[in-house]
Formats: structure tokens, sequence, C-alpha cells
């Protein structure tokens, strides 16, 4: 008898301990947090690019936030840096591999002395390429350039706005 009685406790208290665990919502934040984050991308032995956050959350499935925002620089052969990518909000997504800055995103040429304002734009390390359907405006050393949607080279050595607008000078 004292048996059966202990049975029906357990069985009774182990079926409100379920109830309890089907009740709880799923944990939907981030897993990993760091702090003054670094992250060096190279190819075949060189440094390549460097991105800099303050922070950064990483979720369950691999993407990473970076709400205080990041700078990445792309570098040379020797080193130095060919130009910045900079966002005051970040997110990596690892489906993609894609990197996307938003929030007052500046690219800075320090070769060519070129500079770049967007609002959101996408970097994909794989091709080396950025880009955003956003409005740009670009100022090169004698011109100010604007349109919506922007192709680009991540040294920014390259580049293509896909509707330009504003007034151009044609050279006779």
């Amino acid at each position: 008898m004292k048996y059966l009685v202990l049975v029906l406790f357990i069985l009774f208290w182990s079926c409100k301990t379920d109830e309890k665990i089907k009740n709880l919502k799923k944990y939907d934040g981030p897993l990993i947090q760091a702090t003054d984050v670094v992250t060096y991308f190279s190819d075949s032995a060189l440094l390549k690019v460097e991105l800099n956050a303050l922070l950064q959350y990483e979720y369950d499935n691999g993407d990473r936030v970076f709400p205080k925002g990041f700078i990445i620089y792309f570098l040379e052969k020797d080193g130095h840096v060919s130009s910045s990518l900079k966002g005051n909000h970040g997110k990596y997504y690892k489906s993609t591999g894609i990197y996307t800055a938003t929030g007052n995103v500046i690219i800075n040429d320090t070769i060519a002395h070129k500079k770049m304002n967007t609002e959101k734009l996408h970097w994909n390390p794989i091709t080396k390429k950025v880009y955003t359907d956003q409005f740009v405006r670009i100022e090169t050393q004698s011109e100010i350039l604007t349109g919506n949607g922007l192709e680009a080279s991540q040294d920014f050595s390259y580049y293509k706005i896909v509707k330009p607008t504003g007034i151009f000078s044609i050279n006779q």
C-alpha cells in the first residue's frame, strides 16, 4: 500500500512538471554576448578584412547582431587600409553569409578619397561586393553623385549607381 501511494504521488508530481515544461516559452534571445570583438578574414594567409564591433550577440541559428554597429576595414596586400565600411547597427546572416549595415552607413575609400553615404548596405565577403537599393550619396574630389541603388567592389575602387539622379556635367 505504501508503494502504491508513493507511485501515485510520483506520477501526479511528474504530470504537473510536464505541464509546466509544456507552458514554457522557447528562449529566442542571444546565446553568446561578446564585447570588443575583432574578426579577421584572410585569403592565402594574407589578412584581407578586419571587422571591429563594441558588442556582438550570436543567436541559435548562427546569426550575429551588432547593436552598437561595426566598422570593417578592407586591406591592401601590404596591410594598409584601402577602404572602410561603418554602420550604426549591423547584422550577419549565417544562412546567406551576408553582412548588413544600417543607420548612417559610410564607406571611405582612403586611396581615391571617395566617400559614400546611405542608410542600408549589404556586404558579401564571398563575392567581395557591396550593394544596396537605398538612396546613396557619393563624394569624390571633384563631384557629388546621388541616386538609388549601388553595386560596388568592397574596396570601392569600382562602383555603379543603379538609378542616378541629380545634375551631371558633360564634357564636350
